[in-house]
């Protein structure tokens, strides 16, 4: 199965058309959904149910309800899974990191169809609701890489990009609601929540595998390892309070040919 031709992705400028309605839909349906009163007595909201019988949902309320600093009230727990095990970035960064030493080629593949989920590029509309339905192309290409990858994943990868799917979706709720209304013209840029948190998740695997790999080179020269490629990832980080979203370049420069330059003139808002 040739990866490149099925995943290939235009590079995605400005705000492209439609993302924004999808992301408001979504944190609409999600503000009308019923909430427990405590983390012991939560609601279950339920999202979609995998192949293998795994299923995605929402435990509401989320833990940030509760903090004494700054509580998030609409903050939700994203699951994937038979159970309720608490599931965050570090585990994904690891998870991705694997695929990284396993198939340097299929984890630049895996990379693109989070770019892909980042600006919702295979969610269809479903009754009114916004839902991760990629392509029968598409979904045919994941379930034969998950023959190769999914022993190393907790969920295989049909089940994480679900749930980098509902964590993302959390995150636009976490940013994007004002007055209890939906909007993304308020305090925050509009690349805050679900875009800057799925592409970090491209940056962070992508830039620690660049390390391990100049370490092994390396190895028997280690004054010459490049310590510059993990160090400014973390610099990134702190400057940009948590996430780290590559630059075109570095989408065209680490991705391509998965994702291209799109030359042709595009509709933006």
């Amino acid at each position: 199965m040739n990866y490149q031709v099925i995943l290939k992705t235009k590079l995605q400028k400005g705000n492209p058309k439609g993302l924004n309605e999808k992301r408001i839909k979504r944190i609409e349906e999600a503000l009308n959904w019923k909430t427990g009163p405590s983390l012991e007595k939560q609601e279950k909201h339920f999202i979609a149910e995998l192949p293998n019988t795994m299923v995605v949902y929402f435990l509401k309320p989320g833990k940030e309800v509760f903090r004494d600093k700054k509580p998030n009230p609409n903050d939700m727990k994203p699951c994937v899974g038979y159970g309720d095990k608490t599931y965050g970035f570090n585990d994904m960064w690891k998870q991705l990191s694997k695929i990284s030493v396993h198939d340097f080629e299929m984890f630049r593949a895996v990379l693109t169809l989070i770019y892909r989920n980042a600006f919702m590029l295979d969610h269809v509309e479903e009754g009114g609701n916004i839902r991760y339905r990629p392509s029968k192309e598409i979904s045919e290409c994941i379930k034969r890489m998950g023959q190769s990858i999914d022993d190393l994943l907790d969920y295989g990868l049909l089940g994480l990009l679900h749930f980098m799917d509902t964590l993302a979706w959390n995150e636009d709720v976490k940013y994007h609601v004002e007055d209890g209304e939906a909007t993304l013209k308020g305090k925050y840029n509009w690349r805050t929540g679900r875009i800057n948190t799925l592409l970090t998740c491209i940056t962070i695997p992508y830039k620690t595998c660049l390390f391990v790999k100049d370490i092994l080179e390396r190895s028997s020269k280690p004054k010459n390892i490049d310590w510059a490629l993990v160090y400014d990832t973390m610099q990134m980080l702190l400057w940009a309070k948590g996430v780290c979203p590559p630059r075109p370049d570095d989408l065209i420069k680490w991705l391509s040919p998965y994702i291209v330059e799109d030359t042709s003139p595009q509709k933006l808002f």
